[in-house]
């Protein structure tokens, strides 16, 4: 049993040499020549490329966009949702806008298994009479489908007072409706702090 142990430990230390030795072969001539072919790296700014902060049970993240003085911030708010006992995001919904003059938008992106013609629903509440309805845009290999609608400033106020969990409905693939609940934890503030980014 030991003899097997260290005889795989010789043949990893000899793997580790020729590693280090095919490495050494790399970084001489012919790597400092790709090294000066390639571009400088651009400069790194003062501000953050990304920053996030969290309220509640939404996320506030902002991206610098652009280099220089073409460089914009453009910030969302989150909710992400993962499927109990899996790992990763199943579905999101984002608040946000695509420029600073442009109006506020909320997306649902969803998976892929979804049924056209639907539309997704966001609910205040399960007796909500004023759903907001958001339209498909679009739909992407490994990043699921997307829909959204113009965030009013009456759904914002009415969404800002809500204290309970809200719903999300949409057609899956087989044309069955799901609800997935949100939560309005942290909304207020969150969209507060969208507003000052």
């Amino acid at each position: 049993m030991n003899m097997v142990r260290i005889a795989a430990s010789v043949r990893f230390a000899g793997a580790a040499l020729i590693f280090a030795a095919a490495s050494i072969a790399i970084a001489g001539p012919l790597g400092a020549a790709r090294a000066a072919d390639a571009p400088a790296p651009a400069p790194v700014g003062a501000e953050p490329q990304n920053t996030s902060a969290t309220y509640g049970d939404w996320i506030l993240r902002c991206s610098r966009v652009g280099d220089g003085a073409a460089a914009q911030r453009v910030c969302e708010i989150v909710q992400p949702f993962q499927l109990q006992g899996q790992q990763g995001v199943f579905a999101q919904l984002a608040i946000g806008r695509t420029g600073a003059k442009d109006p506020l938008r909320v997306t649902a992106e969803m998976p892929a298994t979804i049924t056209f013609p639907s539309t997704v629903k966001l609910l205040t509440d399960e007796k909500d009479m004023q759903p907001l309805e958001l339209t498909w845009k679009k739909c992407l290999p490994g990043a699921g489908c997307f829909a959204d609608a113009e965030f009013k400033d009456d759904s914002v106020k009415r969404w800002k007072t809500q204290t309970g969990s809200g719903r999300l409905t949409f057609k899956d693939g087989m044309g069955r409706d799901l609800v997935i609940p949100f939560s309005f934890r942290g909304l207020p503030q969150a969209l507060d702090g969208l507003a000052k980014s």
